[in-house]
This record gives C-alpha cells, structure tokens and sequence, in this order.
C-alpha cells in the first residue's frame, strides 16, 4: 500500500517560483513590446499644445480602503479639426485648464500621447521583481535537489532517532506552518552524538518521534547532511497498509 503523494514543500516552492518567473517575463515582454511601440510612434510624431478638458475620477475599493484612479482629457486642434481625448497618462500637476505639450500621430491626428515612458517602466520594474523572486525560490529548490542527490550517492549512510517534531513558525505555505523532524545520530565510527533537523514536510510527522530514520551526511563536512523523511513515511504507509487517499 502506498500513501497519496501529497503537495510538498519543494513542489510548491517551484510552483511559486515558476509563476512568478514567468509572470515577470510576461510583464517584462510587454513592456518591451509597449518600449517599441513607443518609439515608433515618436520617430514620427508632431507635437501641439493642449487644454486639459476633463479629469476623471475612478473610485476603487483595495483591502478595504477607498482609493481614487485619475484619468486626463485632452482637447486639439489638427488643421482645423477638433479633438477631445484621453490621455495615456495623468500627473497630479494636471488641471482642468492647464496648457500641455502633446505627441500626436500626423496620419492619425486622434492617437495622441504625452511621451511618458511610464508605463513600461512600471511593468519592466514590477516583472524584474517577480523575475528575481521566482528565481530565489527555483535555485532554493534546484539547491536542495543537488545537495539530496549528492549526498544520498556520496555520503556518509548514517542511523538516527526522531526525538522531536516542532513548526517551522518562520515559514507559512497555504497558510500553514510546515513540520521539522529533529533528529539525534549517534556515529557508530568516532562515537559523537550529531543533532540534525528535517526538511520543511506538509505533513504532521509526530507520529514518527522515536522512529529510525536514514540520515545521509557529507564526509568531509557534518554540517552538511539530509535526513531521508520520504523512505521513512513511505515504509511506515506501507507497512501499516493505510491508504491515503485525501
């Protein structure tokens, strides 16, 4: 009998890192995209005074608080032809009234901008952020993968006991504290009691406090090691014929 695989701790780092990894790409592309825009458009444009006509208040409601999102109108002239539109941008110096320079595209005199870059600053800012957050969290987990492989192929196979089980209250997945085993090894080769702690486990583990559990250690250097929690839970499954089926 097996246990269900449930999602771990690594899982759901790589699943975060990777949504924000590509989210910030995402935003980041577009703001490129935008940035080229952009430039085309002012390769050719004309520029022309404007009255700003209109500000528009849009109320919105984030967290609870009452917040406001401004949008400018414009009014032109163009040979002769007259404009009234909204602007890609709203500083807090416009005013109704106010007189502005605006870009505006000859072959289509209603495409009109204020040259502000604002908007792909914003998106390559905010998809940069998420780019380096989803990459901390990938490299965390590609990290641990390398050391666990390493050290369950080159290291020392040493036997521990589970003597205690506590939250890791510094860390929150899907708003839950994770479990650690703490675990004491007694090294049959010089006698020394060495202290190791888990990885981060969904699962609550204290039913396995006072349980052998294999604990890989590097040879050269104590400090690094892996206690093998998976062969321990998947034996235990196993053994006492539960199916879990949650």
């Amino acid at each position: 009998m097996k246990r269900k695989r449930k999602m771990g701790v690594n899982t759901i780092f790589t699943l975060i890192g990777t949504i924000f990894f590509v989210l910030g790409l995402v935003l980041m592309v577009v703001g490129s995209i935008k940035h080229i825009e952009q430039n085309r458009f002012m390769e050719t444009a004309e520029t022309t005074q404007a009255t700003i006509s209109e500000i528009e208040e849009d109320v919105y409601y984030r967290k609870g608080r009452r917040r406001i999102r401004h949008y400018a109108w414009a009014s032109y002239t163009i040979d002769g032809n007259y404009y009234n539109r909204k602007l890609d941008h709203y500083s807090s110096s416009m005013y109704v009234g106010a007189r502005i320079w605006v870009y505006y595209d000859p072959a289509n005199p209603s495409d009109v901008r204020t040259g502000s870059n604002s908007a792909e600053i914003i998106l390559f800012g905010i998809g940069g952020v998420f780019v380096i957050i989803g990459a901390v969290f990938l490299i965390i987990v590609v990290g641990k993968r390398t050391k666990k492989k390493n050290l369950k192929l080159n290291g020392e196979v040493l036997t521990g006991t589970i003597r205690d089980v506590v939250l890791n209250r510094h860390v929150r997945i899907n708003g839950r504290h994770p479990f650690k085993a703490e675990v004491e090894v007694k090294n049959p080769f010089d006698g020394e009691t060495y202290l190791y702690s888990s990885d981060n486990i969904s699962d609550d583990i204290s039913p396995f406090i006072g349980s052998q559990v294999t604990v890989y250690v590097d040879k050269n250097k104590k400090s690094r090691y892996y206690v093998d929690m998976d062969e321990l839970m998947e034996k235990y499954y196993e053994d006492n014929k539960i199916n879990d089926y949650r």
